[in-house]
């Protein structure tokens, strides 16, 4: 392998070296390119007050370099280990001693499935937080009927704590918590909180090339996605947490990341993937699974 790097020239063979070990990377190249064209606008958007989201600077070059190398690691472990392989390492964790303590409901994204959160699992096991992780499927249809799994999965953190549980959503995750908590009475809907994680509340541009229903419905602005702000009112709005980032190279421009109303908090220099993984957000789930406070 050294010497055939030798003679082909050490940059050659190190490209040909990351072509194999992650086909991705031009994919995922392109998809930062546009997000930071993307986000070029929506600063100034931004800067004019036409979102709700509060004025970031724009990233270096060096920033949206480093957010392509995370996202090439968390991707590749996500979608090539965790998901396919490791998705039942880590059981629901509803122990008898889990009366009384807040849970944590956790929801993924498009065409995943509950080993997305394996590191969240492994962390909030060892604090001896209740959780449940769903896998909702079929895997790219409609958001709402993918969402009819989330009911079953509160009923039981609530049978084993006596508490709502805290709801956090990846991507699409975070539209599948909305589309069933529409569903509830205000009453009920209003007893919990809620953290989104890069997902697209007003839609991405990337899903312009999406063919699936459940794709479709996360274009900017669908049908789906007005009809789901036309069913929240303020109060709904004001329990969610929406984390995002201007370097998220899939749901983009970034400002649609944020619900008016929300607690709006920006992370600066995550991909979309790596935005699950960042400690401010994992700190943020266990510092409020300390009480039961609502």
């Amino acid at each position: 392998w050294c010497l055939w790097c030798w003679r082909t020239g050490w940059l050659q063979g190190a490209g040909w070296a990351l072509a194999w070990l992650f086909p991705q990377a031009p994919v995922l190249a392109l998809e930062l390119m546009w997000a930071a064209w993307a986000a070029r606008r929506d600063a100034a958007r931004r800067e004019l007050g036409q979102v709700h989201a509060a004025p970031q600077a724009f990233p270096s070059a060096v920033t949206w370099c480093g957010a392509w190398w995370r996202e090439l690691w968390a991707s590749s472990l996500t979608f090539g280990w965790r998901q396919p392989w490791a998705h039942h390492r880590f059981p629901d964790h509803l122990p008898l001693e889990a009366q009384g303590r807040r849970g944590v409901l956790l929801v993924h994204g498009f065409v995943c499935n509950r080993g997305f959160w394996n590191p969240w699992m492994h962390r909030l096991r060892a604090a001896g937080v209740p959780y449940v992780a769903v896998t909702m499927e079929p895997p790219s249809a409609d958001i709402g009927v993918q969402a009819r799994a989330l009911q079953a999965a509160c009923d039981r953190l609530m049978a084993a704590t006596g508490v709502p549980p805290l709801l956090v959503g990846h991507s699409m995750g975070g539209l599948a918590l909305r589309s069933w908590l529409a569903s509830l009475p205000e009453e009920q809907a209003l007893q919990h909180e809620a953290i989104s994680i890069g997902s697209p509340h007003h839609g991405t541009a990337l899903a312009m090339l999406a063919h699936t229903e459940a794709g479709m419905q996360m274009q900017l602005l669908s049908p789906f996605l007005m009809q789901l702000a036309q069913a929240e009112s303020p109060a709904r709005r004001a329990r969610w947490t929406c984390y995002w980032s201007v370097c998220d190279n899939i749901v983009f421009p970034a400002s649609t990341a944020t619900l008016p109303a929300a607690r709006n908090l920006a992370v600066h220099g995550l991909p979309h993937v790596a935005l699950a993984r960042a400690p401010a957000i994992l700190g943020d789930v266990l510092g409020r699974t300390q009480s039961r406070s609502l």
